[in-house]
Order: structure tokens, then C-alpha cells, then sequence
């Protein structure tokens, strides 16, 4: 079973609670017991288990990814406009927003037990936007049954 969620973002950078939306398509696919793969479709669009329904840990997160990595794009060599694909229509200066998503998770492999996912006490599934605000995020996730 496989499907795509999109998603709105509305900050430059914010975590996003998606355990919900999720856990909707785990029972969507009827499966009691599996593994769960989900992955972002962007390369400036992070996945995390971890308290993301608490928002001043989100916070955190996110102010200390902004430490690590210096906010000023102008500082960076990337330049959307060099893609060799030539699918940028403006000169996004986004290099930060990059080397922040290599620092979090691109996806996540959760067991699904009893069709329910298998989380700890405080684990959830957030979604790290790191470029935003943006329009149609893409998450697939796919379910493959023992």
C-alpha cells in the first residue's frame, strides 16, 4: 500500500505534527502487521520521531539548526539556477535550508503491531520544514505487510 500526503507549510522553518495523518493511513490499509516506510519528496523537507506535538521542543529544534548552520544563503555556493535538470524558474538562495535537511531525517521506518504503529510513550512523527512558507510538501508512505 502506498500514498502520497501533502502538506501546507506557513514559516521559513517549523515542525509539523503528522502522527495523525499517518496512523490515518495505517488503517486505511486494513494491515495488522507490517513496516511503515515514509519519506520526504523534497530535499529542504525533514522527518522526525521525537515530542513534535510539544511545541517548545519544536522550537528548539529548530533555533539550534539555525545555530549550526548560518542563515545567510549569499555565504553559500548553491545556486538553484545550477541544477543541471533546469527546473528552477528563480534563483532560490536556499543552500542553508539544504545542509540543514542532511542534518535531520529524510525518512523514517516504523513497525506497525496490531495495525497500530508501534511508538514509544513520547514518540510522534513530525514534519521539519526547513524552506518555507510552501505549498504541496510531499511525504510518501508506504506500507509493506510481514
Amino acid at each position: 500500500m502506498k500514498k502520497v500526503l501533502s502538506y501546507t507549510t506557513n514559516k521559513k522553518a517549523e515542525i509539523i505534527p503528522v502522527t495523525e495523518d499517518i496512523e490515518k493511513v495505517v488503517t486505511e490499509s486494513g494491515i495488522k502487521n507490517g513496516t511503515l516506510f515514509a519519506y520526504t519528496l523534497h530535499t529542504t523537507l525533514g522527518l522526525m520521531m521525537q515530542e513534535s506535538c510539544e511545541p517548545h521542543l519544536c522550537e528548539d529544534i529548530i533555533d539550534q539548526l539555525t545555530k549550526m548552520v548560518d542563515d545567510d544563503g549569499t555565504k553559500y555556493k548553491h545556486r538553484c539556477t545550477d541544477n543541471p535538470k533546469k527546473i528552477c524558474k528563480t534563483d532560490d538562495i536556499n543552500g542553508p535550508s539544504h545542509v540543514r535537511q542532511v542534518l535531520t531525517n529524510q525518512n523514517i521506518i516504523i513497525d506497525i503491531e496490531n495495525g497500530k504503529l508501534n511508538l514509544g510513550t513520547y514518540q510522534d512523527i513530525g514534519l521539519i520544514e526547513l524552506d518555507g512558507p510552501r505549498e504541496n510538501r510531499k511525504v510518501l508512505v508506504k506500507i509493506v505487510e510481514d
